[in-house]
C-alpha cells in the first residue's frame, strides 16, 4: 500500500509543476470510511470502524461570472478495520486508494461562502490482509487487486482568511462490485478539513 502511495503522490506533483502556480488551493481532509460497529452475543464479540484520509490538489482552468473549472487531482487513502473473537481470534484490515484526476466546478454565491462539484476517473487499489490465531495455529494471507474507479462528489468551502479555509464533502468512488469489502459498487466517504489556497 506505502509503495502504491508514494508513487502516486509523486506523480501528483509532478503533475502539477510551476504551471499551475497560481489561483491553486491543496486541501487535507479526514472523515470517516464506513459505518463503526460492534456486537457481542453467541459466545462471538466483533468490532469493526473506518477512517481515510484525502490530499486534493487543484489549479484553475478557466473562470467565469458564472464560476470557477480546475483540474483537480484527488488521491483517497482508507483503511477499514474488523476485529473477531471467538473461538480463534481474527483480524481483518481492508485499505483502498483512490487517485481519480477530473474537474471541478465552483461557485461561490456569497464572499465567504463557496459550493463546488467534482468529477474524475482513474484507479482505485484494494488490500486485504486476515491474521488468524486460533486451534494451535497462526495464519496470514495478504491480496491487492486493482481496477478502474470513477468518483464524483461535492462540498461546501468556507474562507477563513485570503489563504485559508474550511471545507466538507461528500464523495464516492465506483468500481466493479465486491472490492474493498463493500458488496457493490459503491465507495462513499464524508470527509472535513482544511483548503489552502496560493
Amino acid at each position: 500500500m506505502k509503495t502504491v502511495a508514494a508513487r502516486i503522490i509523486l506523480l501528483t506533483f509532478l503533475v502539477c509543476g510551476a504551471a499551475f502556480a497560481q489561483n491553486s488551493d491543496l486541501a487535507f481532509l479526514l472523515g470517516a470510511a464506513g459505518p463503526t460497529s460492534g456486537s457481542v452475543g453467541n459466545g462471538v464479540v466483533t468490532g469493526s470502524f473506518g477512517a481515510g484520509v484525502q490530499i486534493n490538489y487543484a489549479a484553475q482552468l478557466h473562470e467565469t461570472t458564472a464560476g470557477q473549472l480546475y483540474l483537480e487531482l484527488p488521491l483517497m487513502i482508507a483503511s477499514r478495520f474488523k476485529g473477531t473473537v471467538a473461538n480463534d481470534v481474527t483480524s481483518d484490515i481492508k485499505d483502498s486508494i483512490f487517485f481519480t484526476p477530473g474537474v471541478r466546478w465552483r461557485f461561490t454565491p456569497q464572499k465567504r461562502v463557496s459550493f463546488y462539484a467534482a468529477a474524475g476517473a482513474g484507479i482505485g487499489s484494494f488490500g486485504t490482509s486476515i491474521a488468524e490465531i486460533g486451534h494451535g495455529t497462526v495464519s496470514n494471507t495478504n491480496s491487492r487487486t486493482t481496477t478502474v474507479a470513477f468518483g464524483f462528489g461535492g462540498g461546501i468551502d468556507f474562507r477563513l482568511t485570503r489563504l485559508l479555509s474550511l471545507r466538507a464533502e461528500g464523495r464516492d468512488f465506483l468500481t466493479r462490485s465486491g472490492l474493498g469489502g463493500d458488496s457493490g459498487h459503491s465507495h462513499a466517504f464524508f470527509m472535513a478539513g482544511i483548503g489552502f489556497h496560493f
